[in-house]
């Protein structure tokens, strides 16, 4: 019964992971296009290096959006969402240079994808929640 329930929650995951990279694309526009500012402006380092870094942040969003479903409070899934993206991203940076990696780690862009995937953990936690038995109220229903 617990492995079911946790390939349902890691099935859910998936889609919210999926979810996640496009919200976190398009506030990355949005963001691009109000503060004037590309996402990556340090030069010499390859252009994918982004794509790379939410790729693997959204490995960590399935997983820990897949564990954190089912437990008792959202909020230590949320702190840790919020944490593994925005390290996963900086540390991916550091791979191309230390500027880079300082320009990712004080970057807006990091910080929105971060606090994305900490709204989707609590908003999954949320819609997964079963209803009490018995209704709303608690009491059967009389007929």
């Amino acid at each position: 019964m617990e492995r079911l329930r946790l390939r349902r929650s890691l099935f859910v995951a998936l889609f919210v992971a999926v979810a996640w990279g496009a919200a976190t694309f398009g506030v990355a526009g949005l963001l691009a296009v109000l503060l004037d500012r590309d996402p990556v402006e340090t030069p010499g380092g390859p252009v994918y290096i982004g794509l790379i870094g939410l790729a693997l942040a959204g490995i960590a969003v399935w997983l820990i959006v897949g564990f954190s479903a089912r437990s008792h409070s959202p909020w230590l899934g949320a702190l840790g969402a919020a944490a593994a993206v925005y390290l996963v991203i900086a540390a991916s940076s550091l791979f191309v240079s230390f500027e880079m990696f300082a320009e990712q780690a004080l970057s807006p862009f990091v910080t929105a994808a971060a606090a994305l995937a900490s709204a989707g953990v609590i908003a999954t936690w949320a819609a997964l929640r079963s209803p009490p038995k018995g209704g709303l109220s608690g009491r059967t229903p009389r007929t």
